[in-house]
């Protein structure tokens, strides 16, 4: 069988290292030390040969930024010491998002789960299951900060336990959608359609016989916009127009946060992270719903994944929509991750 071996220096390297060069303590023959050679063996014949060889340079890439982090302490944006280049074409099923869930959204598709104790002395659980993934990408290629446009699919249950009374099931929201997302620069922008419904746990219901179940339903149009003007920042906005409503849902729900997220030196070592979250829903009168966030985060420099550990507090209408008319404060310990 003949093997064919490509060979790749990974010259990417030296253009942003020259540059991080200028702005660091650290010579350039210590920089350019690191330099690598890259090589990916197989059959000619494979239908993986090439497959292989990008995973092995989108590997590199992700070599490229640690190399300029150390460079430069972090300090500059990985945007502009890309290793991949600006060509553009269609994926099916990419890797990566350009836009990502709130990281203080408590409606947001993803895993987490949040313990929390409110003013009224009550114990819940806030678990939720759900996440967002690509369909089809006009765009650059990789998960690392990808340019374009992209097609995606999301969906998630946020499901209330009461510990207090065995972890019984209050309620529970089902979320699903559909975005058309882009990213250029420092801007995201999103539209899209998003369906809620809110149900009422069994356990409630024989707990509280007289309770009156309301049919909360939203199925809405949405537009986002997002700034990224460092690494470390984004700030969004929100509005949704909801064409069908039912169980006092009302159509205008606006939302807008801002997330710090400063770069880990390393997967390992983790860094913190600090979010807040503010959402006004017509169905109670624009009363401001507030959550915040600040803990630890560990982040996979090369999907862009986070697993995140910390504090959450809340105040306003709750998030759980079966309940819409009530109010609550409260703080708890959560951990979340995020697509």
């Amino acid at each position: 069988m003949h093997r064919l071996i490509f060979t790749i220096l990974t010259l990417v390297v030296i253009a942003p290292a020259v540059r991080a060069v200028d702005d660091s303590d650290i010579s350039g023959d210590e920089l350019f030390g690191d330099v690598q050679w890259v090589s990916v063996e197989g059959d000619p014949e494979s239908p993986l040969l090439f497959h292989q060889a990008k995973h092995r340079l989108d590997l590199a890439s992700v070599d490229c930024d640690r190399i300029c982090r150390q460079a430069t302490g972090a300090t500059v944006r990985s945007d502009t010491l890309r290793c991949d280049n600006d060509r553009r074409e269609y994926q099916v099923l990419p890797d990566g998002l350009m836009w990502r869930s709130y990281l203080a959204g408590p409606q947001e598709p993803r895993i987490g789960t949040v313990i929390q104790y409110d003013a009224d002395d009550n114990i819940y659980c806030d678990a939720s299951l759900g996440g967002r993934v690509g369909l089809l990408r006009y765009g650059t290629l990789g998960s690392k900060n990808p340019r374009g446009w992209q097609w995606d699919l999301e969906g998630g249950v946020i499901t209330r336990l009461n510990v207090r009374e065995s972890e019984d099931v209050d309620s529970m929201d089902y979320r699903i959608g559909t975005l058309i997302t882009r990213s250029e620069g420092d801007w995201r922008f999103k539209f899209g359609y998003f369906h809620i419904s809110s149900h009422v746990g069994d356990e409630y219901i024989e707990r509280n016989p007289t309770f009156e179940r309301v049919n909360y339903v939203t199925e809405s149009a949405i537009w986002g916009v997002g700034y990224v003007p460092s690494e470390s920042v984004r700030l969004y906005g929100e509005f949704a127009y909801a064409f069908s409503v039912s169980g006092g849902a009302q159509p205008v729900q606006i939302q807008t946060g801002a997330e710090y997220t400063p770069p880990a030196k390393s997967v390992t070592r983790g860094a913190p992270f600090a979010a807040i979250n503010l959402n006004f829903r017509e169905a109670v009168g624009y009363d401001v719903s507030s959550t915040a966030q600040i803990g630890w985060g560990f982040q996979s420099l090369e999907s862009g994944r986070r697993m995140r550990f910390g504090l959450q507090c809340g105040a306003g209408p709750t998030s759980q929509y079966e309940f819409f008319e009530r109010r609550e404060e409260y703080i708890g310990i959560g951990s979340w991750f995020d697509y």
